[in-house]
């Protein structure tokens, strides 16, 4: 059964995450579903931007806390685990995003992977890997501060607070802020005019502005190496046996 659906519309490929029973935790199957058919949609002649959204409460929670309770530093080494998706660089076409509810981990790092975002009202934006002993893997610490500077990146970061919708608007987060009840109509009104442009300067354009992330692919290399680390550490395990516990953590900093 798949846990995301996707239709076409004039011009628009339609992704929607859709695993009901995890918040849309992005567990390595269905980070591969996405990725699939991010790519599948990406190859499309008749698919000139791709909007990216979700039917349920929260847009998604973040990397699969329970798969990631038994994987050593080198299973996570091995498999380049980045507790995310792994397709949104590659993807040539417009990326739009429509996000509603919470956005977290790997979830935020989804958004910040994407070229336009859309919030509802209700959004809330954050990375909360600090309290299990972790750091983000999936460019967290690369994308966010290239957006929101670093003074922003770090507060969200080092205390994994959340951001309401109209602060990712002001802190360059996300593109607009429209009431929940708006969330679809105007995500999809944007996707379908962006596809009603011309798709190959669409993409030159992205392929343009994303030139200016100078250096990416280095820190990002880092951030992996970093994140890789973690599950060797006494204190990520501690955090993610006491969130799956529903108990504060004791961290003993080794």
């Amino acid at each position: 059964m798949t846990s995301v659906d996707v239709e076409c519309v004039d011009g628009v490929g339609h992704l929607k995450l859709n695993r009901a029973n995890a918040l849309n935790a992005l567990s390595s199957h269905f980070c591969e579903e996405i990725d699939d058919s991010l790519l599948a949609l990406d190859a499309r002649d008749d698919v000139r931007a791709i909007l990216i959204s979700t039917s349920l409460k929260h847009f998604c929670a973040g990397a699969d806390i329970r798969e990631m309770l038994d994987m050593t530093a080198e299973d996570a080494r091995t498999k380049g685990f980045i507790g995310c998706v792994s397709a949104p660089p590659q993807i040539q076409k417009p990326l739009i995003a429509a996000v509603r509810g919470l956005a977290a981990g790997g979830g935020c790092e989804l958004v910040e992977m994407c070229d336009i975002v859309v919030a509802a009202a209700s959004a809330r934006f954050c990375h909360p890997e600090i309290a299990l002993a972790a750091m983000p893997g999936a460019g967290g610490t690369q994308r966010l501060t290239r957006v929101v500077g670093k003074h922003v990146a770090m507060d969200l970061l080092l205390t994994g607070r959340a951001l309401s919708a109209d602060e990712a608007l002001a802190a360059g987060l996300v593109s607009r802020v429209v009431s929940d009840e708006e969330l679809e109509a105007t995500a999809m009104s944007v996707a379908l005019l962006v596809a009603s442009y011309s798709s190959p300067v669409a993409c030159r354009i992205k392929a343009s502005v994303n030139k200016t992330q100078v250096q990416l692919d280095s820190g990002l290399a880092m951030e992996r190496e970093q994140f890789h680390k973690c599950f060797s550490e006494h204190d990520f395990r501690e955090g993610l046996t006491a969130f799956t516990e529903k108990r504060k953590a004791k961290f003993q900093n080794r």
